[in-house]
C-alpha cells in the first residue's frame, strides 16, 4: 500500500516538474523568440541612446589664404537627473556651482526625472571649474559645443556674419554657405551602466560625421582693414552719419574689399561702449542711395555709343539755372557755354540733362540696365537689393534730365563701382563675387567660380570713357585728389538726399561720393566710397574723394606698385599690421623716423631689428609704412619714404560758388591760411584755383550774395 502512494507521489511530482518545465520553457520561447526583438529593443533603450554627432564646421580663408573664420569650442551645463533624490541634489549642486541660494536655482530651473533640461550653454571658466571639483556631480553633466572664432576680430564681420548658439550662420558667409560649411553629421551611441545611475558618455561610432567644406573668399584681409580705417577716419573727419566703400578686381569682378561704418563705429573714444559686432547685414550691398553725378557715367556712356554726341560738341550751360517750365535744374558754377567733355569733367547738370533728353531716356535707361542697374549682382551675400530702375513711359523734359544726373534712381554701391568697373575692364561686365570657391578637409578644391566677362561696350566708347574720368580728376571736380603719384580715373558725386516724408529734397544733406579705378594706365582695381551726411564739406572730390586717394595709395603700397609712394607718417598699412592672433614671432616697436636724415635712419632701425627700403629722391625721411609706434615682426622689412628738403607746395583749391562756410573748411583742410571779404558765394579768389600755393601764402577770396535768376 505504502509502495502504491510513493508511485503517486512520484508521479506526481514528476508531472509537476514536467508542467513547470513546460511553462519555463514556453515562457523562454516567448520571450527569446515571440517577443525577442521587442524585448532585445527595450533592453537596447535602457542602456543605449543614439546621439547626433556634429560634424567640424567648414573654416573660412580669404583669397591669401589666412584663416578669417575658425572653430573652437564652449562648455555647457545640462541636467538630466534618474530619480527623485537626484534632483534634490542637482540643485544643490547649482547652488555651488553658480555661488547662488538652492531655492534661487528652484525658481530658476525647473528639473524632473528622466527628462533632459539645460542649464546653462556658454559657461565662464570658473563655472565650468566649479563643476569639475564637484565629487559626485549626480544628474548635472559638462559637454563641449562647436562655435566660431574670428582671429581678426570686427574686420569684416559683415561680410563673414555670425553663428547662433547651435553653430548654424545667420548672416553672412556664415549664412549664404551654411550648408557647405556644415556637413554631414555622424551618429554615435551612449552606454549607461547596468543600473542607470550614470550618464557618462561611451561613444561607439555608428557613422562617422563628413567635416563641412571650407570656403575661399575672394576677400584680400589686408585691403579690407585699409578700407575700414579709410572709412572709419572719413567719417569721424566730416562727421558724417555713415559711409559705405567697395573696391573690386574689375577684371574678374572677385570683390577685394566691402566694408560699411556708421558714426558710433567710426569715434575710436568710444571704443568700449561698442556693442558686441554681430551684424546681419552688409550695407554696401544691401541698402540704396540716389547716386547723384557719379551716374552721368552712365549718361556719358549712352550718348558716346553710335557717336550720338560728339565730345566737343557745345551746349548753352544757362549761365547756371535751366528752367523748364515749373522746375528748373541748377549748377553750382554759373558757365555759359560747355563741350560735351567739360559739362562731364566739371559735372554740369544743365548740359547732361540737355543731352539726355537729345538722345532719348530710352537710351539712358537701356545703358543702365546694360551696366547691371535694377538687378542683383548675385554677389553672393544674403540680403542684396536690386536697386530701382524705373522704365520710362511718358517722362517730361525735367524727368529725363534729373534720371541723368542720378535723381529717381536707387542703386547700391557694389552696383556703381560694378559699373566703372565695366570701363576700367575695356568695355567687360564681369559678375562680381566674393566666394572664390569651396575646398575639403583633404584641401582639394571642389566648387570655384567661374564666369566669362561679357563684352557689352564698344572699345571707342570705352576709350573716350576713360579720357573722361581722366579729366575729371586732372582738370574737373576731382581735382582735389590729383597730386597722386599714379593716374586716377574717377567722377565725383554731391547728391541731395530725398526727404522721405513730404517729398522733394532736403537742400542742406547730401550723399558724397567718388568712384573710378586706378592705375588708370593699366587698371588694376576699381570702387567707389560714399558718405552719408559729410559735414560742413558736402563735395565728394573734398570728402569721399581723398579717402579714395588714400586707400589707392595704400593699396599700392601692398602689393608693390612700380611707382615711387609718398606715405603719410599717420599709415598704418604693411601686411604686419593685420595680425591674427595666433601669429607667432617676437614683436619690436617701429622707431619714429619721420623728418631724420636717410644715415641716421638706417642706424636707428637696425638698432631695432629691423631693416630699411628707402624710396623716393630726397636724403630726409618724410614717412614711413609702417607708422611709428606700430609693432613690428623683428626682421621685417620696413619702407621710408625720402624727399628734397623744400617748400611745400600745395595747390589752391577752386573755391568758385562755394559759400564761405564750405571755402574756410576746404582751406582750412589744406592747412592754407586764407582772408575772406563780401558775405554769399565766393565769386572770386586769389591764388586762382590749380596755382601753387607755398607755406605761409595767404588765400584771399571775395564773396557776393546771389541776387537771382
Amino acid at each position: 500500500m505504502n509502495g502504491y502512494y510513493s508511485k503517486i507521489r512520484v508521479g506526481f511530482v514528476f508531472i509537476l516538474l514536467a508542467m513547470t518545465f513546460v511553462v519555463f520553457f514556453a515562457r523562454l520561447v516567448n520571450v527569446q523568440v515571440v517577443q525577442g526583438d521587442r524585448l532585445r529593443e527595450k533592453a537596447r533603450r535602457q542602456y543605449l541612446e543614439s546621439i547626433e554627432l556634429p560634424a567640424a564646421r567648414g573654416e573660412i580663408y580669404d583669397i591669401r589664404g589666412n584663416k578669417v573664420a575658425v572653430n573652437t569650442y564652449f562648455r555647457s551645463l545640462f541636467a538630466y537627473p534618474l530619480t527623485p533624490e537626484n534632483v534634490d541634489q542637482s540643485y544643490r549642486l547649482l547652488a555651488r556651482i553658480f555661488g547662488k541660494k538652492e531655492k534661487t536655482m528652484r525658481r530658476a530651473y525647473t528639473l524632473e526625472p528622466k527628462k533632459f533640461r539645460w542649464i546653462k550653454r556658454g559657461l565662464t571658466d570658473q563655472e565650468a571649474a566649479q563643476f569639475e571639483a564637484l565629487d559626485n556631480a549626480c544628474g548635472l553633466f559638462m559637454r563641449e559645443e562647436p562655435t566660431r572664432r574670428y582671429p581678426y576680430g570686427d574686420v569684416g564681420r559683415a561680410i563673414l556674419g555670425f553663428v547662433d548658439i547651435d553653430n548654424l550662420g545667420r548672416s553672412g558667409v556664415e549664412l549664404v554657405m551654411n550648408d557647405a560649411l556644415t556637413g554631414a553629421p555622424g551618429r554615435s551611441l551612449i552606454q549607461k551602466d547596468g543600473m542607470g545611475d550614470a550618464y557618462q558618455i561611451q561613444q561607439v561610432p555608428l557613422k562617422e560625421p563628413v567635416p563641412g567644406y571650407s570656403v575661399v573668399l575672394t576677400i584680400d584681409w589686408v585691403k579690407q582693414q585699409i578700407v575700414e580705417e579709410e572709412l572709419a577716419k572719413a567719417v569721424f573727419q566730416f562727421k558724417a552719419k555713415a559711409g559705405m566703400a567697395v573696391f573690386l578686381d574689375p577684371h574678374t569682378g572677385a570683390i577685394l574689399a566691402a566694408v560699411d561704418c556708421d558714426s558710433a563705429r567710426a569715434d575710436t573714444s568710444r571704443q568700449e561702449d561698442k556693442p558686441e559686432n554681430k551684424p546681419v547685414k552688409l550695407n554696401a550691398v544691401t541698402d540704396t542711395y540716389e547716386p547723384g553725378s557719379i551716374f552721368k557715367l552712365i549718361t556719358a556712356a549712352a550718348a558716346l555709343e553710335g557717336n550720338r554726341v560728339s565730345p566737343t560738341q557745345s551746349f548753352d550751360a544757362e549761365n547756371g539755372l535751366w528752367v523748364m517750365g515749373k522746375h528748373s535744374l541748377r549748377d553750382d558754377h554759373k558757365y555759359s557755354r560747355l563741350t560735351f567733355r567739360e559739362a562731364f569733367e566739371f559735372s554740369s547738370n544743365i548740359v547732361m540733362g540737355k543731352i539726355a533728353n537729345e538722345i532719348g531716356a530710352d537710351k539712358v535707361f537701356a545703358m543702365a540696365e546694360k551696366l547691371g542697374f535694377g538687378r542683383k549682382t548675385k554677389c553672393g551675400l544674403n540680403g542684396e537689393s536690386d536697386g530701382i530702375l524705373r522704365k520710362p513711359k511718358r517722362w517730361s523734359q525735367f524727368t529725363t534730365a534729373t534720371f541723368a544726373i542720378g535723381h529717381g534712381v536707387s542703386v547700391t554701391p557694389l552696383q556703381m563701382a560694378q559699373a566703372f568697373a565695366v570701363v576700367a575692364s575695356g568695355g567687360y561686365l564681369a559678375q562680381p563675387h566674393i566666394i572664390a570657391g569651396c575646398i575639403n578637409d583633404q584641401g582639394q578644391v571642389v566648387q570655384r567660380h567661374v564666369e566669362r566677362p561679357v563684352k557689352i561696350l564698344d572699345d571707342k566708347v570705352v576709350a573716350m570713357l576713360d579720357s573722361f574720368l581722366r579729366g575729371v580728376v586732372e582738370r574737373g571736380t576731382g581735382k582735389p585728389i590729383g597730386d597722386a603719384p599714379f593716374a586716377i580715373a574717377a567722377k565725383t558725386g554731391t547728391a541731395e538726399k530725398p526727404n522721405l516724408e513730404s517729398g522733394g529734397y532736403n537742400k542742406n544733406l547730401y550723399m558724397a561720393s567718388f568712384a573710378g579705378y586706378f592705375p588708370a594706365d593699366s587698371p588694376l582695381i576699381a570702387g567707389i566710397v560714399v558718405l552719408d551726411e559729410p559735414e560742413p564739406i558736402h563735395y565728394g572730390g573734398y570728402t569721399a574723394g581723398p579717402t579714395f586717394k588714400n586707400i589707392a595709395l595704400k593699396f599700392a603700397a601692398v602689393d608693390h606698385y612700380e611707382i615711387p609712394m609718398p606715405v603719410d607718417s599717420s599709415d598704418t598699412i604693411p601686411e604686419d599690421s593685420v595680425m591674427a592672433e595666433e601669429d607667432e614671432g617676437v614683436l619690436v616697436v617701429m622707431p619714429d623716423v619721420t623728418g631724420v636724415p636717410r644715415d641716421q635712419a638706417s642706424i636707428e632701425l637696425a638698432k631695432a631689428g629691423l631693416t630699411p627700403v628707402f624710396s623716393g629722391p630726397g636724403a630726409t625721411v618724410v614717412g614711413s609704412r609702417p607708422a611709428a609706434s606700430s609693432m613690428v615682426k623683428a626682421g621685417s622689412e620696413v619702407y621710408c619714404y625720402v624727399a628734397q628738403d623744400m617748400l611745400m607746395k600745395k595747390v589752391a583749391p577752386d573755391l568758385t560758388g562755394l559759400t564761405i562756410r564750405e571755402a574756410v573748411a576746404i582751406l582750412k583742410k589744406c592747412g592754407m591760411e586764407f582772408i575772406c571779404t563780401g558775405m554769399g558765394r565766393v565769386v572770386s579768389q586769389t591764388p586762382s584755383a590749380g596755382e601753387i600755393v607755398i607755406d605761409g601764402q595767404v588765400v584771399t577770396f571775395d564773396c557776393k550774395r546771389e541776387t537771382g535768376a
